[in-house]
């Protein structure tokens, strides 16, 4: 009986386990994978003692260096993996800009060791990982400019002060003498025709919103019926491909600790996020866009539903989005 029971909770905690990655969105790679739910990188690697070593402390603590070492290479072949934005990986920038490639250098040689297994022969195995966000992303964010958005507010001109010293000062000009005239008798007089009101202008401020129907928390974008990919610095456009977010929506700060926007595969799952909170509005991507197909266009109808609220409720300035991928 007992044994039973241990094995009806071990196939539970199995169960249980595989729904939790199940719902991740993680892109495996052959030396490592890259988790956009959780915000890390990780990669494995492996040692064997030297023949040389004096004593077997000695040959397991060269096996776990040289472990270690390996899965820092094959950490950095990993993040080079990373999806930036529609256009670039990260190994595509480090091709291009040795500045990348030191930055990144340095934050993966303090990468987490974070599991360490010593095998019967003597070898040994560790698995490293390193966030996308914090340091790593605050190097991308510098590199590549972001891209402003519609709903970003816009500057009011400044008025312009004129001179008045430079003002022409028109003279009333008397009328010119005239011969006398013999006024023409009045005509009845008529009821005056009362003014037609002008019609008013079509306003150009978003309309005012009940705040209590759609006071939104943050914005979710189903995308699991179109091709998206992740990306650290995705944009959401409309059908004219005018940005409605990106980076640029957020301070610097922000989006380096929470990173640009949180990814989820089901509806349920991203409703329940912290990052989106109570009340998020959720719309459906219409197609991926771009090279790497991680941008997400949304209908204009949508579209216009968060430019509209966005100004009065700020949910995009704090980096309340998140995209259901499949």
């Amino acid at each position: 009986m007992n044994r039973k029971v241990s094995l009806l909770c071990i196939s539970f905690i199995a169960i249980f386990v595989g729904n939790i990655f199940a719902s991740e969105v993680v892109d495996d790679f052959p030396k490592g994978s890259i988790n956009w739910s959780k915000g890390i990188v990780t990669a494995k690697g492996s040692g064997v003692p030297p023949s040389g070593a004096v004593n077997p402390s000695q040959a397991r603590l060269m096996a776990e260096r040289a472990a270690i070492s390996d899965a820092r290479r094959n950490l950095l072949e990993t993040v080079g993996e990373v999806r930036v934005d529609a256009v670039s990986t990260v190994g595509s920038l480090m091709t291009k800009r040795d500045v990348i490639v030191t930055k990144v250098g340095g934050i993966i040689k303090g990468s987490l060791v974070t599991e360490r297994r010593y095998l019967d022969d003597g070898s040994v195995e560790v698995t490293v990982e390193m966030p996308i966000t914090g340091a790593f992303l605050d190097v991308m964010l510098s590199e590549v400019k972001a891209v402003p958005s519609i709903t970003m507010t816009i500057p009011l001109p400044k008025p312009v002060k004129k001179d008045i010293s430079k003002l022409e000062i028109k003279t009333p000009v008397a009328p010119p003498d005239t011969k006398r005239v013999v006024p023409e008798p009045p005509k009845p007089a008529t009821p005056p025709v009362p003014p037609i009101p002008p019609v008013p202008a079509k306003p150009t401020e978003p309309e005012k919103i009940d705040l209590s129907r759609v006071n939104y928390s943050g914005l979710i974008i189903d995308a699991r019926e179109v091709e998206v990919k992740p990306a650290l610095m995705p944009k959401v456009l409309n059908e004219k491909g005018e940005v409605i977010y990106s980076s640029a929506n957020m301070q610097k700060e922000e989006a380096v600790k929470t990173g640009v926007v949180g990814y989820a595969k089901e509806v349920d799952a991203a409703k329940k996020h912290p990052r989106v909170t109570e009340t998020p509005v959720v719309v459906a991507a219409l197609k991926g866009s771009g090279e790497k197909r991680s941008d997400v266009i949304i209908s204009d109808g949508n579209a216009r539903t968060i430019t509209t609220t966005e100004p009065t409720l700020g949910y995009l300035k704090k980096g309340r989005v998140m995209i259901v991928y499949r």
